[in-house]
């Protein structure tokens, strides 16, 4: 998810505890764009530190990071620099025609997992379909988020994890070894417009 510190997002962090509580979560992976702002514990919420690292082929988060990870190289090089800080590669909405994505089939370097039930992505069934095919052909876990920008969509997809604690190495284990599933259901019609709406109102003020 999204908060205030990207650009085309308001929810505020400091709201994160409530609106978590209010929907039944253990915790977020707060993944600003091209901006790494760890944030800890929450009162005892999860925050899985990351970022969504714009490469030039499209966008990787890095989960488990400890500092930015700079944009605009390529995503195989990204991804070796995740892997460098000992964080976890995942691909985002791979196949969300709206959004800059990276083709799974054309990389060299192994991502961790792959998202296979983005609830902000177009066309949702189709899009997160394709992605699901993508994790089975290369054997790679899949993960579900909301991408959310605005607090009503945080929780819409979500990801079941099987972890040994609530712990953020345990938690980034259990991704990385398979030990989870993707769980939710698309962003209503109205939060994402309301999503979007805000992002073109950020993107005019910049």
């Amino acid at each position: 998810m999204h908060t205030e510190g990207s650009p085309d997002a308001h929810t505020r962090i400091k709201d994160l505890p409530q609106i978590i509580r209010g929907k039944s979560l253990d915790g977020v992976a707060i993944t600003e764009h091209d901006s790494f702002n760890p944030t800890g514990r929450l009162d005892e919420i999860v925050i899985l530190p990351g970022v969504e690292v714009s490469s030039a082929e499209g966008h990787i988060l890095a989960l488990g990071v400890h500092e930015i990870v700079p944009k605009g190289l390529s995503a195989d090089t990204t991804i070796k620099q995740i892997h460098d800080q000992g964080g976890i590669a995942v691909i985002p909405h791979p196949y969300d025609p709206v959004c800059e994505c990276v083709k799974i089939s054309r990389l060299q370097s192994r991502p961790d997992a792959v998202e296979t039930r983005n609830a902000d992505a177009l066309s949702f069934a189709i899009s997160n379909y394709l992605a699901r095919r993508d994790a089975r052909r290369f054997g790679l876990p899949e993960v579900g988020g909301s991408d959310a920008h605005i607090p009503q969509s945080i929780g819409d997809c979500y990801t079941v994890v099987d972890s040994a604690s609530r712990e953020v190495d345990d938690i980034l284990a259990a991704i990385k070894s398979g030990k989870i599933h993707p769980e939710g259901h698309a962003t209503s019609l109205m939060n994402s417009g309301a999503s979007s709406a805000t992002s073109s109102n950020e993107s005019a003020s910049l």
